[in-house]
């Protein structure tokens, strides 16, 4: 797998800010939070509110997807940060949360679930536009895996936060880059 474009905390604003300005962009940097939080396009584009929230409408620890919202014909569990907990309460103010079966993402032409191609191509173009090239919606997963590698999560645990079957997918993922190369060489003092 092709080494990717890294999206630091910056870049990460910077889109952020950008989709802000769009039609329909507190959608879309709900997307965006998703996809940096590791969930593949399969597992976000269709998520409901079932999926989120518990029966009391509280925002769950861990995103618990069946077979159906992932790839491999296997369920999958994705643990979600205090502040994307806080994200996504505040994204679905919006929804009509009384039906378990709302889905968070409805394109705005059709008023039903959007498909993958759309938002594809519609992540292609962000950024695009943003002048970051070879990136698409898996790139904030790539960045997810990779920033929990190079901050030390052993590979096992990321293998499992991610939802691979086996560590060498894992590793495909991780990117390299020129200033954590740095920093190894230099705390390998001879």
């Amino acid at each position: 797998m092709e080494n990717r474009a890294i999206i630091d905390t910056k870049k990460f604003k910077t889109i952020l800010k950008y989709v802000s300005s769009l039609s329909n962009g507190k959608q879309i940097a709900m997307m965006f939070k998703f996809s940096f939080m590791g969930l593949r396009l399969c597992n976000w584009y269709r998520l409901q509110i079932q999926d989120v929230c518990d029966s009391q409408g509280k925002v769950k620890d861990v995103i618990s997807l069946n077979s159906d919202k992932n790839k491999g014909n296997r369920g999958v569990n994705y643990y979600m940060t205090d502040d994307m907990k806080e994200d996504i309460k505040e994204y679905i103010k919006d929804l009509d949360t009384s039906n378990p079966k709302t889905y968070l993402f409805i394109s705005q032409k059709t008023g039903k679930p959007y498909c993958k191609n759309s938002l594809t191509n519609l992540f292609h173009k962000i950024y695009a536009d943003l002048g970051i090239e070879n990136c698409s919606t898996h790139c904030g997963r790539r960045n997810f895996i990779t920033n929990l590698l190079v901050n030390g999560v052993d590979i096992t645990s990321v293998k499992t936060l991610v939802g691979h079957r086996h560590i060498q997918t894992t590793s495909l993922y991780y990117n390299e880059n020129p200033t954590m190369l740095k920093n190894i060489v230099n705390n390998n003092k001879i």
